[in-house]
Order: C-alpha cells, then sequence, then structure tokens
C-alpha cells in the first residue's frame, strides 16, 4: 500500500510539474518535510536554473534579505546590481549596498552577498546533501528564487538557510 501511495504522490507532483512548466504561477510546493527524499524539490530546481539560464537578463538588480543565526547586519536586505558578461552564465557583481541605505556594506556583508547565480548555487549545493525540510518558491518566468527556507535537521534549531528575494529589476544593458 506504501509503494501504491508513493507512485500517486509521484504522480501528482510530475502532474504538478508539467503544469508550472507553462503558467505565470510562480513555481515551488512550499514545502517537502521528507526527511531528505527531495525529488520534488529537485526537480522544480532543474526546471527553475533551465529558465535562468535561457531567459535571464544582461543586467539586473535584485534585494536579498538573509535571515541567519548571525549579526543583525548581515540581515539586513541587500540590493545586488550585476551585469552578465562573457556569455549566459558568467556573471559580474558590479555594486552592493545596503539596501534601505543605499550605503556600500562592509567587506564581509559585500562577500556574502548573493546574485541569482549565487542563490542557485546555494540551493543546488543543499539539494546534494539531502536536507529534512524545503520550501523554495521561483519567479514562473525567470526561475530566479524568490523566497529560499532550508532546514537541514528539523530537530536542530539555528540550522536553516533562509533567503527572501524583495524586490528584481531588469536593468538596460
Amino acid at each position: 500500500m506504501d509503494r501504491l501511495f508513493g507512485r500517486a504522490s509521484a504522480s501528482a507532483a510530475l502532474v504538478f510539474l508539467a503544469a508550472a512548466c507553462g503558467t505565470n504561477e510562480s513555481l515551488g510546493l512550499g514545502g517537502t518535510n521528507n526527511g531528505g527524499n527531495n525529488a520534488i524539490a529537485q526537480s522544480e530546481y532543474d526546471i527553475a536554473s533551465k529558465k535562468w539560464q535561457t531567459g535571464a537578463p544582461s543586467h539586473y538588480r535584485i534585494v536579498v534579505a538573509q535571515t541567519c543565526e548571525c549579526t543583525v547586519d548581515f540581515q539586513r536586505p541587500t540590493r545586488v546590481t550585476v551585469r552578465r558578461v562573457g556569455g549566459p552564465n558568467v556573471e559580474n557583481i558590479e555594486e552592493v549596498v545596503d539596501a534601505a541605505t543605499l550605503a556600500p556594506v562592509s567587506d564581509d556583508r559585500r562577500m556574502a552577498a548573493k546574485s541569482v547565480d549565487g542563490l542557485l548555487v546555494v540551493i543546488g549545493q543543499w539539494l546534494q546533501v539531502g536536507p529534512q525540510d524545503v520550501r523554495i518558491t521561483y519567479d514562473a518566468t525567470l526561475g530566479y528564487p524568490i523566497s529560499v527556507n532550508i532546514d537541514p535537521v528539523t530537530s536542530i534549531a539555528g540550522d536553516e538557510v533562509v533567503y527572501k528575494v524583495t524586490s528584481f529589476e531588469t536593468l538596460p544593458p
């Protein structure tokens, strides 16, 4: 019976994923608390990454907020301006500033700033580890992550990976 239920769940997930590919709805189930079996999260990631690789603008700006067991400075929203150079998969971060004040950020905060490619790398690395809870939503058109909440071990507090993209803007080339 468990095997049959697993097949039904997988079939439903495939129907959802196929439908998500052809709509403008954001992509993401909102959670896969499944003890590390993240096939759905991986499929969503693959779809979103492909959308980003094929449709990413050459110049864009995002505002990213991170929630972490870190200093308040690191949790402040950061505005990251990116220009894709030398091909569709090479990003150059042009500017990193505090989103509220537009003041330059510390060197540590600048090094921790994430572009869309950076966020996708973080997600891909964590999916390979097999976290217990994955809640990621992607933009339906471009595939960039809108919200990322990955909990490697649900019984341990403070190990979560949490990012929120609060703004995305395509800039002229």
